[in-house]
Parts: C-alpha cells; sequence; structure tokens
C-alpha cells in the first residue's frame, strides 16, 4: 500500500489530525497549517510541515514524516532536513518532530548519532497499530482506524466514516469521499468488486455507487475481460480474461481518480493533459498521484 499520499492528504485536509496523535501541547492546534517544503540547493524535501500561526510564539514548528518501510536511514534524513530548513528560514518558534510507523517492527530504534533529539523528547515516535484511537470524533481518525483495521473490523469503521461524511456539511462532503476512496485504492488494490462487497457488506453502497471510482473499478469490472474470458471457453481462458479485465479496470479507476484530483489542484486541464493520461502505466499513474499535493506547477507533476 502506497500510504505516502494518503497520510498528507489527510493531514492537509485535517491538520489537528497530528494533535490527536502526538502528545503535543501547543496554544491552537486549528491554527495550523500543513505543508510539503523544498529545501532549496539542496536534495532535500520535507514531506510534511505543520506551520504554526505566525504570532504565537509558543506554538512549535513540527516536522512530520509518515514512514511505513523500514529505513535505517530515516533519522539521519529526518534531523538533516530539519536542521537545513532552520538554517534557511530561521523561524522564531521552537520546534519539534513526529515521525509515524505502521508498529514498532519498522522502527529501526534509537540512533546513536540522534540520541539527544530521542532524550529530549524533542522526537516523537508514533505506532498506528497501537494508537488509542478509540473514542476519536475526527473523521482524520476515522480514516487512520481504516488505513490500519484488519479486514473484518473494515466494514465498522466504514458504517462510522460512513455516518460522519454525511454529518459534514454538503461543499466538504465531497472532499472526503474523495479521500475515502483513496483509502480504498491503496488499502485493497487487488480486491475484486465481489471480494470487496462481501468486505463491506451493505454499509457504502448507496453512497459509493454514485462515485465515478464506484463505476470504473467495482460496478462492472472490465466488460471487455469478461466477454474474452466467455470466448475462451475454458477455465484458463476465462480466468486471464477476468484478471486482464480487473486489472484494465483498476488502471481506468486510477486515471479517473488522478484527473479529478488534478482538476479539483489546477481547475480546468489543458487538452494535453487527457491524453498523456490514458497512454500511461500504472507506475506512471502512481508516480504523478503522489506529486498531485506539493507539485508547484502542473507541468511539474508529469516531469521525467
Amino acid at each position: 500500500m502506497k500510504t505516502d499520499t494518503l497520510f498528507y492528504r489527510l493531514f492537509k485536509q485535517q491538520p489537528s489530525l497530528l494533535f490527536e496523535l502526538a502528545p503535543l501541547k501547543v496554544p491552537r492546534p486549528e491554527g495550523y497549517r500543513f505543508q510539503s517544503v523544498e529545501i532549496k540547493q539542496t536534495a532535500f524535501r520535507i514531506d510534511g510541515v505543520f506551520l504554526p500561526p505566525a504570532d504565537e510564539a509558543d506554538s512549535p514548528l513540527i516536522f512530520a514524516e509518515v514512514q511505513y518501510r523500514k529505513d535505517t536511514k530515516i533519522y539521519s534524513r529526518l534531523f538533516s532536513e530539519a536542521l537545513l530548513y532552520l538554517r534557511q528560514h530561521e523561524p522564531l518558534q521552537d520546534w519539534r518532530a513526529v515521525v509515524l510507523f505502521p508498529g514498532e517492527s519498522a522502527d529501526p530504534g534509537v540512533s546513536v548519532h540522534h540520541r539527544e533529539f530521542f532524550e529530549s523528547g524533542r522526537l516523537q515516535r508514533l505506532y498506528l497499530e497501537g494508537l488509542p484511537l478509540e473514542g476519536r470524533d475526527s473523521l482524520g481518525s476515522a480514516m487512520l482506524r481504516l488505513v490500519a483495521a484488519r479486514d473484518e473490523h473494515a466494514a465498522a469503521c466504514m458504517e462510522r466514516i460512513r455516518h460522519q461524511i454525511l454529518g459534514q456539511p454538503a461543499s466538504l462532503q465531497r472532499e472526503w469521499m474523495d479521500l475515502l476512496e483513496t483509502v480504498l485504492v491503496y488499502k485493497w488494490p487487488r480486491l475484486t468488486r465481489e471480494e470487496v462487497r462481501k468486505m463491506l457488506g451493505d454499509v457504502l453502497n448507496v453512497e459509493l455507487k454514485q462515485t465515478r471510482f464506484y463505476q470504473d473499478v467495482f460496478a462492472e469490472g472490465r466488460q471487455e475481460g469478461r466477454q474474452e474470458g466467455r470466448q475462451e471457453g475454458r477455465q484458463e481462458g476465462r480466468q486471464e480474461g477476468r484478471q486482464e479485465g480487473r486489472q484494465e479496470g483498476r488502471q481506468e479507476g486510477e486515471r479517473a481518480l488522478l484527473l479529478r484530483q488534478l482538476r479539483r489542484r489546477f481547475g480546468p486541464l489543458p487538452d494535453w493533459v487527457a491524453p498523456r493520461l490514458a497512454q500511461a502505466a500504472t507506475g506512471e499513474l502512481e508516480c504523478w498521484a503522489e506529486r498531485v499535493l506539493d507539485a508547484p506547477t502542473l507541468a511539474a507533476i508529469f516531469e521525467e
């Protein structure tokens, strides 16, 4: 599951989510903004920075990192990027760092070269599997619970998310539904329509059927794949046809989702974008989707 883009979209939508997860005491969590920052004249990019209100000296700057694969250099990279940022921007506020892991096994442990950051409390490590999310009321927390949930618990998470989305103002419901669609794409990319519906039951049937994502990926698969399977007349042929149909269906769903995200970020798109998406392979679509959040221009998303 490619999680970076998913978590950064969640933090962008609801910056206060970080303060639900980490015991960071700040005067006004709702005043923070979340963004991705590039360190000038270096190859470093800080994936997540929570910027406090400029007039609140007691509110620290917070560097955030989501690390789902074990990386022995995670802390070396994080602190190098943070210190370079402080040198270039010279913020008035103090700073903190938070790293979110799926579980303790992904954490490489205390770095001997950076132990002062660990011992001082400047760095906080969070493990998604052990977060006390029960009783949290925010939609962001419910989405995180769905990301971490086992398949048998997913339906209960989806039921809570459904009620919370319907309780949002109409102007925000579409944005949260888009995030929910993204969770489905990343969490269960290999599941068929039947497997997803069996897992989730009838919880989201009404709402999900109205989305382009459902229509492209789950509603009917790919008719072309099923027809090819039937024409083969053999089990092997049918299986191959259905697999090809599901793969094409997932690609079409990824294209539709990316196109919607591009329009939301950049407005009306030039004519060259749709043909570019139509010719793209799955790997290219995934790469471009990861750039949507922080690319400075539309052209930068498609750079080689």
